[in-house]
């Protein structure tokens, strides 16, 4: 039985004890603290006797003095040291005597029983014995002082008429005290035995109900112990195939790792989808048990087989080595090959602990192998004519087709990759001169990790991701810390496995792609180098397509604002009015959260708004003065006929139309051609009329002064709600107000 259990049994045996248990074992307590004190009781009683016994003695050795003084002895000094030495005696017997009194005055067990008691004389006390010594040897004294002046009449006068008398007195109290003290004495001796007798009587009969409980206590305490054995047996057994689950492999890797040399094997069985499929999850089950089977019959009396989960399999086999270990798992293979089957039973990868290492570890390892082994397996079988086995990293870029934009790619495409290969995060870093930096860092990362990439540049040749740089070829690592190039940073940070693949466009590296694991390994498979490589090449693609969209873009926007300042030419408006109100309405589209496509066609918008004038006659769009009603009405047509014009020019947005055919209409309603009011106006053409308001406004035209920005600024806040936006006006003066 173990110590735990031990524990557990007395525990439960003074703890669980019942009331009558706590009793006596109060009584015995209770029995033993009496005997204790009766004993001393005892004690005290015999130290008195003693005492009495002295004084008795010490009360004749004066008399013996006193007489032989008397009696007319010739006396030399040595008599007389001795007497002094009696009467000192006789001093401090005073002082004892009343310290046994105060003690017996004090509180004790024995007084309050009721027992009968020797009387004593009236009067007969220690204290009083402790008086009659004093007198005794102060009458004493007075005689011996006598004689030794030569007075003997006198001395044998006072011996008769005092010392005698006092002599004879105290002789009779301390007989007295003694008969008394020598009968408590006895009495306390007696009772001391009896309850010593009790005492072993409780202690015996508490011992044996004690012993009698922990022997229960134990007995529960061992079934308790083999219960809990048994559960943990069942808690760290696989239902299905009685293997070893992870929890009791975890515990069998730590008694055995460490006590030398220890090979740890993964299998993946290849064909258990397809089973469950064709006969159901009965027939995978059985499939299970037959792989559990072989298993155990390759390792027993080896090692253990644990079940690591759906389709895979674990074996510790200690005091091999990894080829070792590798032939016991193609033994396993070799058992349950099934001719005609176009895969193996499983894959298998080994690695080789040695000293203190973790099981996540030696897994990640081993696993890594055996991805490497399970590719191997499928270019096989597609060799010998089996065709493509499972998912190919086409069929995952195929999703990746629908990303058009570098953004797209790395933020949901990066995504994608990092929860289909299960990696914490993800990084991209982007060329900067000779050097990469920092582009886009995303995923489940540690803080340490953060700190670690930030503000560091990357050169060709150092590390692995220098390594791809220089090689432009993608690199890997299952145990980074291990590696001979790797970065001190990252491994403080806690990096422990990587994938990098460059991306190239422009027919050089741009950048690099990577995949991060930190706190655990991770196996960089061969499918997942593929299907990063796969992120990575739609990364360069879209970052190809987009400087070819770009270099169309700048061309059309040239070509558009020179046919703007063409217009502007013909249309007398200052020199510039179509480029500054392009910047202005871009800048101002900008702050209100359009981006790309909607910028670009505001722009395009911009630059065209008046191509309606080319239809205006000169003697209307060129006359000086003020347009009659009529010709009004004509200038009022241009921004229709300009949307017809540029409807039929391919490749402008519908945005740029609406820029041509609103940007007269009002927020009220009152302007033209449409009469549209409030938000039915497409913002683009709400953000262009504030800006080419306010830009006509502020320079010299043929029929005006230039009005100051302030002025400027005042009207078109006089114009909010009715002519503008307010939304727009807002947004345009804290812009053009920021900008000065």
């Amino acid at each position: 039985m173990t110590r735990a259990a031990i524990r557990h049994g007395l525990r439960e045996a003074l703890l669980g004890a019942p009331w009558w248990m706590f009793t006596l074992l109060g009584l015995t307590l209770l029995s033993v603290s009496l005997s204790v004190l009766v004993i001393r009781e005892a004690a005290g009683h015999q130290r008195t006797l003693l005492l009495l016994a002295d004084t008795t003695s010490l009360a004749r050795q004066l008399d013996a003095l006193e007489w032989r003084a008397v009696s007319g002895d010739p006396l030399d000094g040595e008599y007389w040291a001795e007497v002094r030495g009696s009467l000192q005696a006789a001093r401090q017997q005073e002082t004892e005597l009343l310290r046994a009194a105060r003690r017996e005055d004090g509180p004790r067990p024995l007084r309050w029983l009721p027992l009968p008691r020797p009387p004593l004389p009236a009067g007969v006390t220690l204290q009083a014995a402790s008086g009659a010594l004093r007198e005794s040897r102060e009458a004493t004294t007075q005689e011996l002082t006598l004689i030794r002046r030569g007075d003997l009449a006198a001395a044998r006068a006072l011996d008769r008429a005092r010392v005698d008398p006092l002599s004879d007195r105290l002789e009779g109290m301390t007989a007295a005290l003694r008969t008394r003290q020598t009968w408590s004495a006895r009495v306390s001796l007696q009772l001391a035995a009896l309850l010593g007798a009790l005492t072993l009587l409780l202690s015996l009969v508490t011992a044996a109900l004690l012993s009698a409980r922990l022997r229960r206590s134990l007995k529960r305490a061992r079934t308790l112990e083999r219960e809990g054995q048994a559960q943990r047996e069942r808690e760290e057994r696989d239902s299905l195939t009685g293997l070893w689950n992870r929890a009791g492999l975890a515990r069998q890797y730590v008694h055995w790792t460490g006590q030398g040399p220890l090979s740890v094997v993964v299998l993946d069985l290849n064909r258990l989808k397809v089973i469950n499929d064709l006969g159901g999850h009965a027939a995978g089950d059985a499939h299970l048990r037959r792989v559990a089977l072989a298993l155990l019959e390759v390792t027993e009396p080896l090692g253990l087989v644990a079940r690591w989960g759906g389709d895979e399999f674990v074996m510790l086999l200690p005091a091999l080595s990894a080829a070792q270990a590798a032939g016991v798992a193609g033994r396993a293979l070799a058992l349950l090959e099934a001719p005609g089957e176009p895969l193996p039973p499983f894959a298998f990868g080994v690695s080789a602990v040695e000293g203190a290492s973790s099981l996540e570890r030696a897994l990640a390892l081993a696993d890594a192998a055996m991805y490497e082994h399970k590719e191997t397996q499928r270019r096989d079988a597609e060799q010998r004519g089996g065709g493509r086995l499972g998912p190919s990293v086409e069929e995952f870029t195929s999703r990746l087709e629908q990303l058009e934009t570098p953004q797209e790619v790395l933020g949901e495409g990066l995504m994608l990759a990092r929860q289909v290969l299960d990696f914490h995060g993800s990084v991209y870093l982007e060329r900067t001169g000779e050097a990469f930096v920092l582009r886009e860092l995303s995923g489940d990362l540690p803080p340490g990790a953060v700190q670690a990439l930030r503000g560091q540049a990357y050169h060709a040749g150092t590390g692995l991701t220098g390594q791809v740089i220089a090689d432009s070829a993608a690199r890997w690592s299952n145990d980074y810390p291990d590696e001979p190039g790797a970065l001190d940073a990252w491994v403080r940070a806690g990096l422990k496995s990587t994938l990098l693949v460059p991306v190239r466009y422009g027919g050089r590296v741009m950048g690099v792609l990577g995949l991060l694991q930190f706190g655990s390994w991770r196996v960089v498979t061969p499918q997942a180098r593929r299907l990063t490589e796969a992120v990575a090449s739609r990364l360069g693609h879209t970052f190809e397509r987009l400087q070819a969209v770009e270099s169309v873009r700048s061309a059309l926007q040239g070509g558009l604002l020179a046919l703007g300042v063409a217009l502007e030419e013909r249309d007398l408006e200052t020199a510039g009015h179509t480029a500054r109100v392009v910047d202005l309405s871009a800048r101002l589209g900008q702050q209100l959260g359009l981006h790309d496509a909607k910028l670009d066609a505001l722009r395009q918008g911009a630059s065209l708004h008046d191509i309606g004038k080319l239809v205006i006659p000169d003697a209307i769009l060129r006359k000086p003065g003020p347009l009659d009603a009529q010709e009004w009405q004509v200038m009022r047509h241009h921004a229709e006929r300009g949307y017809e014009i540029a409807h039929r020019l391919s490749g402008l947005m519908p945005a740029t139309l609406d820029v041509i055919r609103s940007h007269h209409e009002r927020w009220d309603g009152q302007g033209y051609p449409d009469g549209l009011a409030g938000e039915a106006i497409p913002l683009p053409a709400r953000i262009f009329a504030v800006c080419d308001v306010y830009d006509a406004l502020t320079h010299v035209r043929p029929y005006k002064e230039a009005w100051s920005h302030e002025a400027a600024v005042a009207e078109i806040r006089a114009q909010s709600g009715t002519h503008f936006d307010p939304n727009v006006v807002e947004q345009f003066i804290a812009l053009i107000e920021s900008s000065r």
